[in-house]
């Protein structure tokens, strides 16, 4: 078994990462536009969630190993879930509180790993994010990291729900700037306050829907320029940024 974190498991990272854009060359137009660099690891992406391709999409975009929590389903799923847990990726049970899965999630955080959660828990449909769990934002507050938030258009043509079939289609994603939650006093002995976790859950939900907005605005203008498979992704069109800076939960810049 690949030990997390190892060089091996980084090198295999590597390796699938690039495997994944060589997929995106030949199957998919994919346009991915970044509102700003990503911050330092570590720190949580927070994807929208359409198709089961949105987790190698996401994985694609980024220069570092990032460790993933999906859904125990996802995880038993013979192939899929074997390559996540390659990927150092572990299962939520979201039927209750899963107190190993947030300790997982803490750890890899505290080690420096960065962590993809989807804040939706699971596939949803539609053009709205609405009524999103509070799971990252707990974990960016318990842990003091940011959330960046990304939409991804388009991934639910490229593999539609109930379909193992993947077919070419124009894809895009739109990162976000990060959300910065406030510094959780020491004397709270590590507790995060549920007004907290509930208002960087809504600053996230809000995000998400104006990215998901632009990633389909983007996706528009790859349609409407008739190129469905990209030999080069940075030449497609992308939406200029829409914010001017970063935003932290006390509502002031981030440096």
């Amino acid at each position: 078994m690949i030990e997390v974190g190892s060089l091996a498991q980084r090198a295999f990272y590597r390796g699938a990462r690039e495997l994944v854009r060589l997929a995106n060359r030949a199957m998919f137009a994919v346009a991915v536009g970044f509102e700003e660099a990503l911050p330092p690891a570590p720190y949580i992406l927070a994807p929208t969630h359409r198709s089961n391709l949105d987790t190698p999409f996401i994985g694609s975009i980024t220069g570092e190993p990032m460790t993933y929590m999906a859904k125990s389903g996802v995880m038993e799923a013979p192939g899929f879930g074997a390559l996540l847990r390659l990927l150092g990726g572990f299962p939520v049970h979201r039927e209750a509180t899963d107190r190993e899965a947030i300790e997982l999630a803490l750890a890899a955080l505290g080690s420096g790993r960065s962590l993809v959660v989807f804040p939706e828990g699971t596939r949803r449909r539609g053009e709205r994010v609405e009524g999103i769990e509070e799971g990252a934002a707990y974990l960016a507050l318990r842990a003091g990291v940011p959330v960046v938030p990304a939409a991804i258009a388009g991934s639910e043509r490229a593999m539609r729900p109930g379909s193992a079939l993947i077919l070419p289609a124009p894809v895009a994603i739109e990162v976000g700037r990060a959300l910065w939650p406030g510094e959780v006093r020491a004397s709270w002995a590590g507790r995060v306050r549920r007004q907290e976790i509930r208002q960087l859950s809504e600053m996230l939900e809000s995000e998400l829907n104006r990215l998901l907005a632009a990633a389909r605005r983007s996706r528009a203008l790859i349609v409407a320029s008739g190129r469905r498979v990209a030999s080069d992704p940075t030449q497609l069109p992308k939406l200029p940024p829409v914010h001017e800076r970063s935003i932290r939960l006390d509502g002031t810049q981030a440096i």
